[in-house]
């Protein structure tokens, strides 16, 4: 297998039409840049995971430099220098696509890295990494993958992608919230000069706005890109409802999303997949928006969900039916976490865009309490963060009692979301300590979007994080105070965590080693 070293694909830059410099401060475009040296590929180049024999590739073109239905040519090769070309072809980018090229390649190598680029006019975009899959089944002895989430591009400067362009792995796991609908605020770093968007040109318009970014440029270049939604793709706390509440402003949303992402679609809007890492891993990308019933709110109708629930809001999460996954999904989840079991198949990774593990900060489920107040919901306490998990109780408890009932192990659920670092053992009986462990949850920080620390000092960061790891036992790690990502090494023995953490707010700032955690196969 092929082994891409980064600093060279950083030297190759954009293939002989200019030199890319790693060290460029993250977020120097406070907006949208005009071209650099008359280039049309001004947001740069991207490439997805697909298939075995199969890769996506992705560009723009700038309207103002290739105007109308323009010819864009291809290549992939098997070397960052491009010396070695198996591949070529060509396609076209225009206005209906927002001038977007968008390419399947196949017909490729199994488990491997290629490199490619764009050409327009003798004009070569930068090379950028591409990879294959392992074939299913394939002995495999090593993923590595960067798990991230949450890059509001007013919160904060993008640090970490400068960090994740140089990490030595295999893809990037994004977890949802790659653009934000909304504008900037009183707490913003940086010009949002897009503002709320609601139609087409809007969601486009933040893409090309984020897609400026020179460190997050070089993070796609050097990596392929899983990506699932989040809610602020569409609106904060979306559900299922707001999709035939708002029909326009949602297909616009998911049009933009798809016209910018290197996924092929599956049918309509779906978004959730899977990804077979031979006989390694699994990992489902789950969609936790389009099909979720409205977050618990004590059977207030149409209201949104509480940041806190309590009595009647723990009572309605607790309904049988409720979900988050939506039947059709939930289904697929659990047929393919199912096969990977009896195929063999050591590590199931779960792409889960938000917090799984209950966050209960007051258990009222004791005896006592429960021999004065019979009538209390199980479970009862204080929920905070009902737009997670918290709000989908019944449904949570159908997977792990599924999972455990059919012996299912190693499965590591990976989140985004809460813009904070956290680490739980999910057990199959949330309210007994010594029951089985059914998963574990990592909870990767943001790349940029506003910390729990809001006054932005680490004592008031240590104070916030004392709370959960005390009152919570099934919490043994959180951080409120950082930005980052995670990076996941699994190999047939163990799986490795590692988070990095930067600070957001800072104009210029480094990547640090967060804290590691390490999970063997053998406990299972």
């Amino acid at each position: 297998m092929t082994k891409l070293n980064r600093r060279d694909l950083l030297r190759v830059g954009a293939g002989g039409v200019g030199t890319v410099v790693f060290g460029i401060a993250s977020g120097c475009a406070a907006n949208y840049v005009p071209p650099p040296n008359g280039t049309p590929f001004t947001l740069g180049v991207m490439s997805g995971l697909h298939a075995p024999d199969a890769v996506v590739l992705w560009t723009r073109l700038d309207p103002t430099q290739a105007a109308g239905t323009t010819t864009v040519s291809w290549q992939i090769a098997t070397d960052p220098a491009m010396s070695t070309v198996i591949r070529r072809g060509s396609s076209s980018a225009d206005p209906s696509r927002d001038h977007t090229v968008k390419v399947l390649v196949e017909g490729l190598e199994p488990d491997r890295s290629y490199w490619y680029r764009f050409d327009v006019d003798g004009v070569a975009s930068r090379v950028g990494r591409a990879r294959t899959l392992p074939s299913p089944g394939a002995a495999v002895r090593s993923l590595s993958v960067v798990v991230a989430s949450c890059q509001n591009w007013a919160n904060g400067w993008y640090h970490a992608w400068k960090g994740i362009a140089a990490e030595d792995v295999d893809a990037v796991l994004w977890l949802g919230d790659y653009i934000y609908e909304s504008g900037t605020s009183v707490l913003s770093a940086r010009v949002d000069s897009v503002g709320e968007a609601t139609t087409l040109e809007q969601y486009r318009a933040k893409y090309r706005m984020y897609r400026s970014d020179p460190a997050l440029q070089d993070g796609h270049a050097a990596h392929p890109f899983v990506p699932v939604r989040d809610d602020h793709e569409l609106f904060n706390d979306c559900d299922r409802f707001s999709m035939l509440q708002f029909p326009e402003r949602a297909a616009a949303s998911y049009q933009a999303w798809f016209d910018y992402m290197p996924v092929m679609p599956i049918d309509g809007t779906r978004v959730y997949r899977s990804y077979r890492w031979g006989d390694l891993a699994v990992i489902p990308m789950l969609d936790s928006r389009q099909y979720r019933d409205r977050g618990a709110n004590g059977f207030q109708g149409s209201t949104k969900p509480p940041i806190v629930g309590i009595g009647d809001v723990v009572r309605e999460a607790q309904l049988p039916g409720r979900s988050m996954l939506g039947e059709e999904q939930r289904g697929w989840l659990l047929d393919t976490i199912d096969e990977a079991q009896a195929e063999g198949v050591r590590w199931k990774l779960l792409g889960n865009p938000v917090m799984m593990t209950p966050t209960r900060a007051i258990d009222l489920d004791e005896p006592g309490i429960r021999k004065l107040f019979p009538d209390l919901p199980r479970n009862e306490g204080l929920f905070i963060n009902m737009d997670a998990w918290n709000s989908y109780l019944w449904e949570r408890q159908l997977l792990f009692d599924h999972w455990h009932a059919n012996s299912v192990d190693s499965i590591a659920v990976l989140t985004g979301d809460i813009h904070s670092f956290w680490r739980a053992r999910q057990r199959l009986d949330m309210e007994d300590e010594a029951s089985p462990v059914v998963a574990t949850e990592y909870v990767t920080g943001s790349i940029s979007s506003t910390t729990p620390n809001i006054l932005r000092t680490p004592e008031f960061g240590r104070f916030l994080e004392s709370g959960p790891v005390q009152w919570i036992p099934r919490f043994d790690y959180v951080d409120f105070r950082h930005n980052g990502y995670g990076v996941v090494r699994a190999t047939p023995e163990r799986l490795d965590v590692q988070f990095r953490r930067t600070l957001a707010t800072e104009r210029y700032a480094s990547v640090t080693d967060g804290m590691s955690f390490s999970e063997y196969f053998s406990e299972y």
